[in-house]
């Protein structure tokens, strides 16, 4: 069997990286690798340059090259190498549901442009994390900014650059998410109520993005809200974190880079969020 030419260009700490990089390893897909430095972490925005434009015109990562065809966005990406033969045969569309039902799930634990703000899983994972966003971009030089507004492609992002280097708008913003959260993390636990190891007991494209959510939660000290009310949740993030993948495609990515922003970060900033989502737990189960 002869696999495809894969190079995949994303980024180290990416959301939607993260989830293309576990979706490969479950594939068993070799695949060349290059890092793409972002503009709201790195002062050379490696993703607003004209060579990495000229394979995603909307400056974002990840961005996967198979044999000669580019695909962006993971939802994507992902729903396209599962229709590539792999040698462990593992599909991440199990056969016995319906193709539609997992896209809609995928679709909801990921960020999907056009969904409404803080509405979903996936889009709620921005606005818990717009501190740290802002704490990064706060660090960029004023010429980083400059080139953003010059080079990337989307209005609306370089207005949320603008917004968090001159101002702190990120100071309200995560709460707007804790109510629809704590809904979404009650529907799944319910869903896991009836024993089922992985989303569709096997491991399937949803499982990749909870993976990535759930291990986003831990970047931002939320991972309490996992285990609070929830022990099937709980159970199930530890099988996602026994998976091979886990540890290749996401833990192995953070560089010390990573590792220090996040000791900075927690020594500057407070848990209220995380009281604010346990009350809401507690306001649901009483």
């Amino acid at each position: 069997m002869s696999h495809p030419n894969i190079t995949l260009y994303h980024a180290n700490w990416s959301f939607c990286s993260q989830m293309v990089r576990v979706a490969l390893l479950e594939k068993g897909f070799s695949f060349n690798e290059h890092h793409i430095k972002l503009c709201d972490q790195y002062p050379e925005g490696e993703n607003i340059d004209k060579e990495y434009l000229s394979i995603n015109p909307l400056g974002t990562v990840p961005a996967i090259k198979i044999d000669m065809n580019i695909i962006c966005g993971s939802e994507e990406i992902i729903y396209q190498l599962d229709k590539i033969d792999s040698t462990n045969n593992h599909s991440l569309y199990p056969d016995n549901v319906d193709e539609t039902e997992i896209r809609k799930w995928a679709a909801d634990t990921t960020i999907t442009d056009g969904v409404e703000f803080a509405s979903t899983l996936g889009t709620i994972m921005p606005v818990f994390s717009s501190p740290l966003l802002q704490y990064m971009i706060k660090q960029l030089p004023l010429s980083s900014i400059v080139k953003i507004l010059l080079r990337h492609p989307r209005k609306d992002r370089k207005m949320i650059f603008i917004a968090m280097y001159f101002g702190n708008p990120s100071k309200r913003i995560p709460f707007m998410g804790v109510k629809n959260y704590v809904d979404e993390i009650l529907k799944l636990e319910k869903l896991f109520s009836n024993g089922r190891t992985f989303f569709y007991n096997t491991f399937s494209h949803v499982d990749i993005n909870l993976m990535c959510v759930f291990n986003r939660l831990i970047d931002l000290g939320l991972e309490q809200t996992l285990s609070y009310k929830t022990p099937f949740i709980n159970e199930y993030w530890e099988n996602l974190k026994s998976r091979n993948s886990y540890r290749d495609g996401i833990l192995n990515y953070y560089t010390d880079k990573e590792k220090m922003l996040l000791r900075e970060y927690y020594e500057k900033n407070d848990s209220s969020v995380l009281t604010a989502i346990l009350e809401q737990f507690d306001k649901k189960i009483r």
